[in-house]
């Protein structure tokens, strides 16, 4: 530079000179070139490399990703890795190998320092490094912990590390190379064991950068310390979550790796441990962990074990599928028809899947809960649909959606799969280890081949229209399936009913199309039974429901003819069975037959001893309406004592108007969690039940009584004058956490009304909340959610006296003053002048606020001291907001702004915001930048 300068002197040449340099050498250059221009040029963001990879020819989404997450923003690597891609060595490119090369070569012209270089290798492989570290770090490469402290700084001005929450880190994509060049790569600069003896609290983050070196470097350095630090392991049991993090790495090496990590998931979840509690919840970290391995190797290598773990994790495990990714049938059935970005889909995941369930199969079909397991694994599998989701590499904030049919080529090699299974599903003997294919277990199959027969009619999936050699095979396959399926679907009603129906759907199509669907033979008990899910399809809804009535009396009265013993056995049956069909029904035949019972009593024992709670309800309605003194209170408490019979016992008494002794009984026996049955407690007018739920002992109970009246409400009867005092007595214990739902939207209502109507109802109420808070030690609205405003309905004397107790009080999420101050200036002088309160305590009531409160009490408190950063900070305060922080301090730049010209008076507010919002803008700005480089 300074030969450039003298030449231009000597030659009078006018020209500009563009000098690149490294930011901590600005300063320098700078000096050369007084007055230059300074353009800072980061790593382009992940938009634009994606652009100069798609350009080089790029296009793949796997080898997408490989070059944008290598490349960091950087161009120059980004071309180098498409070339490599370009020319057949992508090899390279995705073990990491090329990787390597590039950092090595870049962290060379950063810093010509093999001392910088080696602290920095020893910061990557620690996973960061606090003020601690560095200080143990420095005798190990050899300078004064002052002077390496100075040369992170000084890398830092480079972009090369970063400091987050005091511990300083390197760039991310280029760890994992450097620990692979430094430690395990020939030359090796540094002997592993030096690290490993002088940093023995961070073994956990050096086994990972191990495993991390292990995927790239050439060298088998790596690798062979990978297997020494496995090989060093205790027995799984033994392992914490964060081993199982390590050792999730280790297995993505290969299907070796993998299989010790399941072995060592599954030897976890075969032992029993106690949960842990998390914020009020049991849950099992360590089972988590295993079970996470299990998917992770299900999916990374199909390994057999891992599959057969998660059939077994999958026994018992009732979540839902469509809102659980992680349970396992979901896991397998998503596995089976994924759709991969770059190669589509493949029928070797499916034949693979199929062995590994096969073979499960044979080993565990010892209950009904297995069977279910494995059918709907086999349905999975068969399943003529496929889906997929992925990020673009280059705009991870923009995901495909894929859904549709499996091509027909595909679909040809399935239905060749489907004999495999056949044997099992059909084989009918039973032994000790084995019982036959229950009914319930035939939905999933059924749902599966109807999914083909529906392909072969033209129906798809999202109303895609299916290519003429999909529905050639759908029609194949749907009778080829459902001939397998029917001896087994014709021996259960519940699934030949189910399958009737369904197919009863789709028949005038079939019809048309000149396609003959199979039949099947239907109960007609149970049909009558299924109520209105036997009707065959009509638009005459008088007539539908005309047949609905007669078939559930005929039923009824067939059912009764048979006695209490054989009438419940034979009802019992019938509701199994309709569950297999998909209809919890059986509700209008229970009522009729109750109409029917001449011994009440004798029912209600055989359906207390089936367990067949529907219909010992009715029975119990029916025997406490006939004979309601000779209800044994034996008999009662036997079945409040049963989880599955309590709420229908206590439904049936509090349906009734009067309270005997059978009613006291039961009503005496009600806790907290028997509120919820309550939400039904459906009157017109008050009666002896409402007024003795009224006056319960338990809150809960009381106030889900009280709430029922039309008291801000135009739903219930009419509150009695002479039950005011015990219904204020409910309220003022109502705890909104201790009802159910639909309760605290009804409490919700009639606490406005008091707080419009009946103020000090309202306020003692209040009063008692607080003192609830006060063993907590903090303030939370008592509110039901996004109901704070009610307590600005309050008349001023209420909201004074309620703001004294609120002010100063730790809180969690919103503060009561909000609502309660408001824009009240007057409330406000009262606090400050003839209570005494501190201008400053005053602020919580100008959180969020941006509206006329500010424009009232901020001068106010501006004026009695309270500085002017304090309430712009407050103002400015948001609880919630979805999208680029960016923005929203963008918005609240405007925002002040614009308070400045409308209320001259918080002119220094204003400007003490803007200047807030804008260095929280620029620190936001450089935040999303940085995410937008590495595709965040």
């Amino acid at each position: 530079m300074r030969v450039l300068r003298h030449t231009r002197r000597q030659t009078d040449l006018l020209f500009s000179a563009v000098v690149t340099t490294w930011p901590d050498r600005l300063d320098e250059v700078l000096g050369w070139l007084p007055g230059a221009l300074v353009i800072n040029v980061g790593p382009l963001e992940r938009t634009e490399m994606n652009t100069l990879v798609t350009t080089a020819g790029v296009t793949g989404h796997r080898s997408r990703a490989a070059v944008l997450d290598q490349a960091d923003g950087r161009p120059g690597w980004a071309v180098t890795l498409c070339e490599l891609l370009t020319s057949g060595q992508g090899g390279d490119v995705f073990s990491g190998r090329a990787h390597v090369a590039h950092v090595e070569r870049y962290l060379s012209e950063a810093t010509t320092s093999h001392t910088v270089l080696d602290a920095l290798a020893c910061v990557a492989a620690l996973g960061g490094a606090s003020p601690e570290t560095l200080y143990a770090l420095a005798p190990m490469v050899g300078v004064a912990p002052a002077e390496l402290s100075g040369m992170v700084e000084g890398l830092a001005h480079n972009g090369l590390v970063e400091s987050v929450d005091d511990v300083w880190r390197l760039q991310p994509a280029l760890c994992t190379p450097l620990v692979a060049r430094w430690f395990f790569t020939s030359p090796v600069r540094r002997p592993w064991a030096t690290l490993v003896d002088a940093f023995p609290d961070h073994a956990l983050n050096l086994a990972s950068a191990v495993m991390s070196a292990a995927e790239v470097s050439p060298s088998s350095q790596a690798r062979a310390q990978a297997e020494k630090w496995i090989h060093s392991l205790p027995a799984p049991t033994s392992w914490d979550v964060g081993t199982f993090a390590v050792v999730g790495q280790y297995a993505c090496l290969d299907p070796r790796a993998a299989q010790f990590a399941v072995n060592g998931a599954l030897a976890v979840l075969a032992t029993s441990r106690e949960p842990e509690e998390l914020y009020g919840m049991l849950v099992d970290p360590l089972g988590d962990a295993a079970t996470r391995q299990l998917i992770q190797s299900a999916r990374q290598f199909l390994l057999p074990e891992a599959i057969g773990g998660l059939l077994a994790l999958a026994v018992g495990d009732r979540r839902r599928r469509n809102s659980t990714p992680d349970h396992p049938l979901r896991v397998l059935s998503d596995l089976a028809g994924v759709i991969d970005p770059d190669f589509g889909t493949s029928p070797e995941i499916r034949a693979r899947l199929l062995r590994a369930v096969l073979d499960w199969m044979r080993r565990h079909r010892a209950s009904g809960e297995q069977w279910s397991v494995a059918t709907e694994a086999l349905a999975g599998i068969f399943s003529v649909e496929v889906s997929g989701n992925w990020p673009d590499p280059g705009a991870p904030n923009k995901v495909t959606l894929a859904h549709g049919v499996d091509a027909a080529e595909n679909l040809s090699k399935l239905l060749g799969l489907w004999e495999q299974a056949v044997p099992l599903l059909t084989c009918d003997t039973e032994s000790e280890d084995s019982v036959p294919c229950p009914p319930v277990a035939l939905v999933a199959l059924l749902d599966m081949a109807l999914g083909w027969v529906r392909l072969g009619l033209g129906v798809a999936p999202r109303g895609q229209p299916p290519s003429a050699e999909q529905m050639r095979w759908g029609v194949k396959g749907g009778r080829h399936i459902l001939a397998s399926l029917h001896p087994l679907l014709q021996n259960s009603p519940g699934a030949a009913m189910r399958a009737h129906r369904e197919l009863a759907r789709i028949r005038g199509r079939a019809q048309t199309a000149g396609q003959k669907l199979p039949t099947f033979d239907v109960d007609s008990d149970l049909q009558s039974f299924c109520e209105w899910g036997s009707v065959e399809f009509t638009h005459d809804y008088e007539a539908a429901t005309e047949q609905v009535l007669t078939q559930a009396q005929t039923l009824a009265k067939k059912l009764t003819a048979l006695g209490p013993r054989a009438g419940v056995t034979r009802f019992s049956e019938l509701a199994e069975q309709a569950q297999v069909v998909g209809d919890y029904t059986g509700h209008l035949t229970a009522i009729r037959m109750a109409e029917l019972m001449n011994d009440p009593a004798a029912w209600y024992q055989e359906a207390a001893g089936s367990g067949e709670t529907l219909l010992l309800g009715t029975a119990l309605t029916q025997w406490l309406t006939t004979a309601p003194d000779t209800v044994p209170p034996a008999v009662l408490l036997a079945a409040l004592d049963d989880a599955a019979s309590r709420p229908t016992v206590i439904s049936a008494v509090v349906a009734r108007c009067v309270v005997d002794q059978t009613g006291e009984l039961v009503i005496d026996s009600m806790r907290a969690a028997d509120a919820a049955l309550l939400e039904t407690l459906i009157r017109h007018e008050p009666d002896d039940v409402m007024q003795r739920l009224l006056v319960h002992t338990v809150p809960a109970i009381a106030a889900s009584a009280a709430i029922s009246f039309s008291v801000g409400a135009p739903h219930g009867p009419t509150l009695p004058t002479e039950w005011q005092t015990s219904w204020r007595r409910a309220i003022k214990n109502l705890r909104i956490d201790h009802l159910p739902p639909h309760n605290q939207w009804r409490a919700g209502k009639v606490l406005a009304h008091l707080a419009e109507h009946d103020a000090d109802t309202f306020e003692s109420w209040f009063h008692e909340r607080l003192k609830d808070m006060t063993a907590q030690g903090w303030y939370a609205s008592p509110l039901p959610h996004d109901s704070d405003h009610i307590l600005a309905y309050l008349p001023r004397p209420h909201r004074l006296r309620l703001a004294i107790h609120c002010i100063g009080l730790p809180r969690v999420g919103h503060s009561a003053l909000i609502h309660l101050v408001g824009s009240d200036t007057e409330l406000v002088h009262h606090l400050l002048d003839q209570h005494a309160v501190s201008p400053d305590k005053l602020v919580d009531s100008l959180f969020g606020q941006r509206n006329t409160a500010v424009e009232q009490i901020g001068p106010l408190l501006l004026e009695r001291g309270v500085s002017a950063d304090r309430i712009a900070a407050a103002v400015a305060w948001c609880d919630s907001w979805s999208g680029d922080r960016s923005l929203m301090h963008s918005q609240l730049l405007d925002d002040f702004t614009a308070l400045a010209d409308r209320v001259p008076a918080l002119r220094a507010v204003a400007a003490a915001g803007r200047a807030q919002q804008k260095e929280l803008l620029d620190q936001a700005e450089e935040r999303e930048r940085a995410a937008r480089v590495r595709g965040r």
